[in-house]
């Protein structure tokens, strides 16, 4: 019987005994611009998404900033019978930016089929996890010295965790049914940091987010910690209109399929007044260590209005991302 069809409190008591789950939120889910560099955005970070990446970055803002996007990743073959680790990430995150405040709300829902765990009374089969959060952040600056700034987003976040065995024919169908699964929803109050210290040619930048770690349950005692992110980031900007980055993963995330720190490079270039591209590269440094190549393009509508875009690749199982924002600066 497809999970759709039976009440959710029901399935979530269909596992049985707690365990951990592995749906995670990571650095590269917001930005059109940031994404369509490979992630090499940490030092850069000089548009409203610097409250996600580095909120110390809006002081490289103008006056005042906005954007608006919109973003989808998947692994896997969506079309194909599911399998453990094929998962899905949408996002939708609107910042306001300007030199000493910033606001930002975002949704995030990450949803995965997993292999159910032996043991919890519901078979040996295959199951979806799907964790869903909204975010309201409010981002503030000091500055240290000349050249260096530091950057706090304050973050009230609500999520929620659900859990359930599926017997869908295709990846696509367990996913969709994942993403309808309801359950009650925990707020809690979480913190992020960065540090940009700016040398006029070079950039480098420092965010840890999650400090706090918040932790979601869902019924039967099954938890998601949003681990703790740390990244350091470069960027050289050698000529006016282009920008080169790098950026790195300080720590080490576990994650269902194998740890994670990441590896990125990117650049940015501005060709001509109405248009500027964008492309890069990152791996993990740990695990699997395929890379994932990156392009985007911005488009200038009228004074001050950008349409930004961007797709990714990787190499193995399909994974692919792509999406689309509205940014505005003055």
């Amino acid at each position: 019987m497809a999970i759709s069809r039976l009440p959710s409190i029901v399935l979530l008591a269909l596992l049985g005994l707690p365990t951990d789950l592995y749906a995670q939120q990571t650095f590269e889910t917001v930005g059109e611009r940031a994404l369509g560099m490979g992630g090499a955005f940490v030092a850069v970070a000089d548009d409203a998404t610097a409250v996600h990446w580095n909120p110390a970055g809006l002081v490289h803002g103008g006056p005042a900033g906005v954007t608006i996007g919109w973003n989808r990743f998947q692994f896997g073959n969506q079309k194909e019978a599911p399998t453990p680790g094929v998962l899905r990430r949408s996002t939708t995150f609107t910042s306001l930016g300007t030199w000493p405040l910033g606001l930002s709300y975002g949704q995030f829902r990450v949803t995965q089929v997993a292999e159910t765990p032996a043991g919890t009374g519901a078979g040996t089969g295959l199951s979806v996890e799907s964790l869903a959060t909204r975010q309201f952040g409010v981002t503030i600056l000091q500055s240290v010295t000349e050249g260096l700034v530091v950057g706090s987003t304050l973050k009230y976040v609500r999520g929620s965790l659900v859990s359930a065995p599926t017997a869908a024919l295709t990846a696509e169908k367990a996913l969709d049914d994942g993403d309808r699964l309801d359950a009650g929803s925990k707020g809690a109050f979480d913190l992020d940091l960065g540090v940009m210290a700016d040398m006029e040619r070079v950039r480098v930048g420092v965010t840890v987010k999650n400090l706090r770690e918040p932790e979601f349950r869902d019924l039967a005692g099954n938890a998601i910690r949003l681990d703790r992110l740390a990244r350091l980031g470069l960027a050289v900007l050698p000529t006016d209109g282009l920008t080169l980055a790098m950026d790195v993963d300080l720590n080490t995330v576990d994650l269902r399929d194998g740890p994670r720190r990441m590896f990125a490079l990117g650049g940015e270039g501005r060709l001509g007044p109405r248009l500027a591209v964008r492309a890069g590269v990152r791996w993990n440094l740990e695990g699997i260590r395929h890379p994932v190549g990156a392009t985007g393009a911005s488009v200038l509508l009228r004074p001050g209005l950008w349409l930004d875009g961007h797709f990714s690749q990787g190499r193995v199982n399909e994974a692919r991302e792509f999406g689309v924002a509205l940014r505005a600066g003055y």
